[in-house]
């Protein structure tokens, strides 16, 4: 059994666009505000489309046989996220990350993957993400560990001032993969095991 997901990888120009509005601003929040703040390597930054919690190898198949059938239809072909801007999640009393969120997507509920997620092995992953599905890019995360002093409310309100504008026309999309949520020091990037582009 296996962590891993799905996701919709931004194109290369988008990840140098967020790049470059989003370093200055997590050196700004780290040093000039103590905020204990990272930058998530971009590599890492996708839209997540489905999580398992715990999957086993060879039910990976049948997942990424879905997954080919739908790019072939055109599911994805034209992803138009409308993006509200950055927030904290999972709320500004509780940060755990930053993230650039969306709006609800209601053509979700078309993909073909939604409609399968009341059978196996769809029905291990968080089923609830999908069937109400709002986009988000986990851009910066906040160190855990002893002494470690979080933002509260106000300090967020205080920093609104420095978010940089995201223009949503510059995130697009070109790729789905299948992500094995192994990070750690040595491996700081998601693993792919599978990547197939968007338009088929």
């Amino acid at each position: 059994m296996s962590r891993c997901f799905l996701g919709f990888e931004l194109t290369d120009a988008s990840r140098a666009y967020l790049r470059e509005r989003l370093l200055p601003l997590q050196r700004t929040l780290a040093e000039e505000h103590g905020w204990p703040l990272r930058l998530v390597p971009p590599e890492n930054w996708h839209a997540t489309l489905l999580f398992f919690p715990r999957l086993a190898p060879p039910d990976r198949a049948p997942v990424w046989q879905a997954v080919e059938a739908a790019v072939a239809a055109g599911a994805w072909r034209r992803l138009d996220f409308a993006w509200r801007g950055l927030r904290l999640w999972p709320s500004p009393r509780r940060p755990a990350l930053l993230c650039v969120e969306g709006e609800r997507y209601e053509a979700a509920a078309q993909w073909p993957l939604t409609a399968r997620l009341a059978e196996p092995p769809f029905s291990l992953a968080d089923t609830q993400h999908l069937r109400s599905y709002i986009p988000h890019l986990t851009v910066m995360r906040f160190r855990k560990g002893h002494g470690v002093r979080l933002p509260k409310p106000r300090d967020w309100e205080a920093v609104q001032p420095l978010l940089p504008a995201i223009d949503g026309a510059a995130l697009r999309f070109d790729r789905v993969s299948f992500f094995l949520s192994t990070v750690s020091p040595e491996q700081p990037i998601y693993p792919r095991e599978r990547t197939l582009p968007l338009e088929g």
